[in-house]
């Protein structure tokens, strides 16, 4: 591994205590993916396939296919990972929400988001402790959505307190401790594209913002954002968050830090591929 990073957030938690640009698909095989001992990664492209790729070696990615199946979406425009059956969720830009597979790529919908997405990039993450899934945009749209009931709560707007009005840019969401024991709690980290920041969204439904620290580099509209959570007796005892961000007009893999918001990049992505989110499998 070039670069690995182990961050912890016991500093952060306790504060709170207190343009688009198209680009051509990835060919069937573009390079073939050799995992190197590090975590492997579930990447989106913007072109709406899907890849797989070492955390360690993103320039290895390969693809797994082209998402089909959507039945009244265009598009995913997010995907994450659900604790409670370890699959690959994706949700569509109509609110369509969708078990991905990893083999193929081929999407299965089982549930509908009742309101409406607003925004141009999205967050998507499940919440381990609630099973909900969290759906957060670049207008400040903050939503809640219960994937076996079917209802989705509109939270309250994304906001930097004490300032007024709409908190803009906010476009990854991760949530902490992607385990089943409802005593080690989750924490929810935001990026912010916008400021180029980490921030925690805490309480998650209230939508207030509390500012992490600095990426320290000039991010593009899209961004994916996922935490790894090693896991020792069913419990999450180490997190590793990673995130996808074009710099520079190139697609890369960044590890980030939850105590100071700081970006590392791993690696960038082949030529001419946009990963704009990804997820991490859980139990590796």
């Amino acid at each position: 591994m070039t670069r690995r990073l182990v961050f912890g957030i016991a500093a952060a938690a306790a504060a709170i205590a207190l343009s688009t640009v198209t680009l051509a698909a990835p060919p069937a095989q573009a390079g073939a993916y050799r995992g190197r001992g590090g975590l492997t990664a579930i990447g989106l492209t913007a072109d709406q396939w899907l890849v797989r790729f070492d955390v360690t070696r993103p320039e290895r990615a390969a693809s797994i296919g082209r998402v089909s199946g959507l039945q009244g979406d265009n598009r995913l425009i997010g995907i994450d990972y659900r604790v409670q059956n370890s699959r690959l969720y994706g949700v569509g830009n109509a609110g369509g929400v969708y078990i991905l597979s990893v083999g193929n790529a081929s999407a299965s919908k089982v549930s509908q988001l009742t309101v409406g997405l607003s925004g141009t990039s999205f967050g998507v993450d499940f919440n381990p402790a609630a099973d909900r899934l969290r759906v957060i945009s670049d207008t400040g749209q903050n939503l809640r959505h219960d994937v076996v009931g079917g209802t989705t709560t509109n939270d309250t707007t994304l906001t930097y307190p004490p300032a007024a009005g709409a908190a803009v840019g906010l476009v990854g969401a991760a949530y902490t401790n992607n385990d089943l024991n409802a005593d080690t709690g989750t924490v929810l980290y935001d990026i912010d594209t916008n400021l180029d920041q980490v921030s925690l969204q805490s309480p998650a439904n209230s939508g207030q913002l509390v500012f992490v620290g600095k990426l320290g580099v000039d991010a593009g509209i899209h961004a994916g954002f996922d935490i790894y959570s090693t896991l020792r007796g069913g419990n999450g005892v180490d997190l590793r968050g990673f995130a996808t961000l074009t710099t520079s007009g190139r697609s890369s893999l960044y590890a980030i830090s939850l105590t100071n918001g700081a970006a590392w990049r791993n690696g960038s992505f082949p030529n001419g591929w946009a990963v704009t989110d990804l997820a991490l499998p859980l139990n590796q």
